[in-house]
């Protein structure tokens, strides 16, 4: 576009304070301060030169305001804070109503109003144009109640008023499109970490930080869907026919599951904040689920979709339910809620939270897979516990107090001749259940390190590792009469990982022959 009206929109981009930082928009608005004082300054000057009743005064007014706009636009507006912007509208009350106004003639002057309450609600927030519209009148009825000011009162008034309202509306419209900004910053400042993430813990946190701050709530719970547990006890289905390849289009979360709130923010939320079984309970998370759709539920209370345990648990009077999607389907679901009732969220809100869940959910799910590749690679397929790769990184680094118990199973061959492998995989699967209820959960490592040999790795002493052995003899029923043999070692100052396997395996060697001796006698 070219021309005129291309050289006003040009002009019009050098005074907008859109995209730029704050100090660049507290020099702008400054030197544009001065630019409407020079305006008002010429239209002023004008009107006086039309005057033959002109006194000196006016004229002095007049340079006056010309001398004020100069010092706006020279000001250092870049050291100042917001709140100084204020006062550059503060004088053209005084210089207008009480200055013109004392000499009867502000009626010929109302164009300057329509630019002192447009500048106020461009560089102010909303209620500050009215209340320089509000000094205007009290100045003007000064200057009316002594008698100097008597014409077109009626229309000056309905003028200060319009130019309020103007300015009103222009301050609303600025300080929304600054809200706006201020949150497409905030969102493209929080993507850059959860891009970055490396677990789904840590991903699932951000994501919940991030809803909280951009649609300031109270309360953000991220669900994710529960990795089904395998039970070690059970042999896996048998399935003649192969698998099939995996579908492209298949929902990453079921509809049928559980879903457990991984990360969380605000006032209430914990990690076992909030657990739902979709299968038993018919939520607000299981439609926004299934429409793949955000659901806003304004009166929580009052609405079925809601849980009445969860609202007087967080008290939450709004909630909002949105959907995170990825490329193939849902990795999860977003719960957002506030403690003071919403009536709705505006277009811009819901554009924004949909960005969000479109760019949280293929991180989402990546970390999820890497995760789950992680745990493929060091968990025995068969028990489900760690395996020799596992127990090999867990001895390269041990604790000074580190703890190391071996077991071995004791008649596990025979059983494996007589009743077959089927058999043996389900005395190893049960041990290996047996062995992770008997330790503390998190802390200790339980691994599988060959066909019947298994491992702990735990911290303390010999009493630690002996409550260990209590409590696996007080499970373990001995199924198909296999029995085990353990042996464990502390670690000593300085001690090799090599010199303290060798000693927790003297041990156990030291109990299997103990066990044949006895059996012999």
């Amino acid at each position: 576009m070219t021309g005129p009206a291309a050289r006003v929109g040009r002009w019009l981009r050098t005074w907008s304070v859109a995209g730029l930082d704050e100090t660049a928009q507290r020099a702008r608005k400054g030197r544009l301060a001065g630019a409407l004082y020079l305006t008002a300054d010429g239209y002023a000057a004008f009107v006086t030169v039309q005057n033959p009743q002109a006194r000196m005064s006016q004229t002095i007014i007049v340079g006056m305001v010309a001398v004020l706009a100069v010092t706006l636009l020279c000001l250092p507006w870049s050291r100042f804070s917001d709140s100084v912007l204020i006062w550059p509208v503060v004088p053209s009350a005084f210089l207008t109503t009480l200055g013109e106004g004392g000499f009867g003639v502000l009626d010929h002057y109302q164009p300057i109003y329509v630019l002192a309450l447009g500048y106020a609600g461009l560089v102010l927030r909303p209620g500050r144009p009215a209340m320089l519209a509000a000094l205007n009148l009290v100045l003007l009825g000064v200057v009316a109640g002594l008698g100097l000011q008597r014409d077109g009162l009626v229309a000056i008034v309905g003028v200060i008023c319009c130019s309020a309202l103007i300015g009103e509306l222009i301050a609303t419209a600025t300080s929304l499109q600054h809200r706006q900004l201020a949150d497409l910053q905030r969102l493209h400042d929080g993507l850059r970490p959860l891009l970055g993430a490396q677990t789904e813990y840590d991903a699932a946190q951000l994501v919940s930080e991030m809803s909280a701050r951009l649609l300031d709530a109270d309360g953000v719970v991220t669900m994710v869907p529960d990795r089904a547990p395998q039970d070690p006890t059970q042999d896996p289905a048998p399935d003649p026919t192969p698998a099939p390849a995996p579908d492209p289009g298949a929902p990453v979360l079921p509809l049928m599951g559980t879903l457990t709130g991984l990360g969380t923010w605000g006032g209430g939320s914990g990690p076992d904040a909030l657990r739902v079984d979709l299968a038993s309970e018919q939520s607000g998370i299981g439609v926004a689920a299934r429409r793949r759709q955000h659901l806003f539920v304004p009166d929580a209370a009052h609405s079925p979709l809601v849980s009445p345990a969860n609202t007087a648990r967080f008290g939450c009077a709004s909630v909002l339910y949105v959907p995170i999607v990825s490329g193939t389907g849902l990795a999860g679901v977003m719960v957002i809620w506030w403690t003071l009732p919403l009536p709705d969220l505006d277009r811009f809100t819901d554009q924004m939270v949909e960005l969000l869940s479109i760019q949280a959910g293929p991180v989402l799910e990546r970390v999820r897979q890497v995760e789950d590749l992680d745990r493929a690679a060091t968990t025995d397929p068969l028990t489900g516990v760690l395996n020799r790769r596992a127990f090999e990184h867990g001895m390269a680094d041990l604790a000074d107090d580190a703890v190391l118990l071996l077991f071995d199973l004791d008649r596990f061959k025979q059983l494996n001749d007589t009743q077959g492998h089927p058999a043996g995989d389900r005395v190893l699967r049960a041990f290996a259940a047996a062995l992770a209820s008997s330790v503390r959960a998190g802390i200790d490592r339980v691994c599988r390190i060959g066909g019947d040999e298994f491992a702990i790795l735990t911290r303390g002493d010999g009493q630690v590792a002996r409550a260990v052995l209590e409590r696996l003899a007080g499970v373990w029923t001995q199924p198909e009469g296999v029995g085990f043999s353990a042996g464990f070692a502390v670690r000593e100052p300085g001690e090799t990982p090599e010199r303290l396997g060798a000693r927790a395996d003297a041990a156990l060697y030291e109990e299997k022959r103990g066990r044949r001796e006895r059996a012999r006698v």
